[in-house]
């Protein structure tokens, strides 16, 4: 270990506990850890009032001791990529996502080899979203803190609890990775986790998805076809000027204020100051490019508008629906895993939409795939055709059961 790295020991933290605040100090890490079968990783950051979150810290650990490295002292975090990016070291992480995309961001590298404990857990009845600090006493009869989890972790110098808790979130993640892996491995479920592990490492996952902006913003307003292009401009402009201005969407426009304006699609200042629940300031500071844009929808409308399929009321298909929450519900009771790992609802509200016949052929054409369909899709099959079926009577679960009718 480097003299930098020695000089940043942490007193109140065990012998090999680091403060990492040089780049050379890092590098000396990263060496180290690149050695390590599997290093234990999160980090501190801050979202709110932002449109980028900013990273305050990270924490890495292997079997042997836990660091900190400090972003505001470390301006070059390039070190990190090799190691992040290496499929032979594996990243144990809790609830990883929001955790691999401001990494993402920092460093422009992509993740590989990803360990998340809280998915895991998910495989294993632990709960859908279990905590760490509740993981690790379930399955590991540890205590950890959890006093600063709304800490300010912007300010310096780190207070000394600041830094137990921080050291906590990694230095007892190898062993909660071991026992978890074992506990798969036992319930025959590690090809179930590495299939839904897989999408934690997608770059697709971590892009801004506008058309997804696009339809949460058209379904916070009742809009007419002539309304949606000037409502896919608006969605747009909102996503540069908060990312421009490092802002949440929302403190430009929320979605529902969006959808009066495509509605109503003002082009004068006087038609926008007559539009109703805009914020004090909003015609000051964005009415002459609200007004551009609008106007410019409506005299070149995009081309490039999404195709949103406009759900029709169904009775049936609601029904349907429900009927197989059911179902999911008391499966997933039965085999011990969270009910949305089952079968994403997508896929669910697109079964119970589709006719008999065409949602069998979406089962039986591959559409529900891998330990998915090992676990449901007889089951799924029989109840869509009507060989199964949902009765009452007494017992657990209110006395709802599914039989088999023939």
């Amino acid at each position: 270990m480097s003299d930098s790295m020695q000089a940043h020991r942490i007193g109140a933290a065990e012998a090999a506990d680091t403060l990492v605040e040089s780049r050379e100090a890092l590098t000396d890490l990263c060496n180290r850890l690149s050695r390590s079968p599997a290093v234990a990783l999160d980090t501190e950051f801050h979202s709110e009032r932002r449109f980028w979150p900013e990273l305050f810290l990270v924490q890495l650990a292997d079997t042997t001791g836990a660091w900190l490295v400090d972003p505001l002292a470390v301006r070059d975090l390039s070190p990190l990529r090799a190691l992040i990016s290496d499929p032979a070291v594996v990243k144990v992480m809790h609830s990883s996502r929001n955790d691999i995309a401001i990494l993402r961001k920092y460093l422009s590298c992509e993740f590989t080899g990803v360990f998340d404990t809280q998915l895991a857990a998910a495989f294993l009845g632990y709960g859908e979203q279990c905590s760490l600090y509740n993981l690790l006493q379930d399955v590991c009869g540890i205590r950890a803190r959890k006093a600063f989890c709304l800490s300010d972790w912007s300010r310096r110098p780190l207070a000394p609890e600041q830094i137990e808790y921080a050291l906590d979130d990694v230095r007892h993640l190898h062993g909660l990775h071991s026992k978890l892996s074992e506990q798969l491995a036992r319930k025959g479920r590690s090809s179930w986790y590495e299939l839904e592990a897989a999408s934690l490492t997608e770059p697709g996952a971590y892009e801004v998805n506008l058309p997804e902006m696009y339809r949460r913003a058209r379904s916070a307003g009742k809009l007419k076809k002539s309304g949606l292009p000037v409502l896919w401009a608006l969605v747009k402009w909102r996503e540069e000027r908060a990312m421009e201005m490092d802002r949440p969407r929302a403190h430009i426009a929320t979605d529902s204020m969006l959808a009066r304006l495509a509605t109503m699609s003002p082009t004068t200042a006087d038609s926008l100051d007559r539009l109703r629940g805009l914020p004090s300031g909003f015609q000051a500071r964005w009415g002459a490019e609200v007004l551009a844009v609008v106007r410019d929808a409506l005299d070149s409308p995009p081309s490039d508008v999404p195709e949103i399929p406009v759900r029709r009321p169904d009775g049936g298909a609601s029904a349907r629906a429900d009927i197989l929450r059911i179902y999911l519900k008391q499966k997933a009771h039965q085999l011990k895993i969270a009910p949305s790992l089952l079968l994403p609802r997508d896929f669910l509200e697109k079964l119970a939409a589709l006719p008999r016949t065409a949602a069998v052929d979406c089962l039986r054409q591959g559409c529900l795939a891998g330990w998915r369909m090992e676990v449901l899709g007889d089951e799924l099959e029989a109840l869509l055709t009507g060989r199964m079926a949902l009765v009452m009577g007494s017992g657990p679960a209110g006395g709802l059961k599914f039989i088999r009718t023939r």
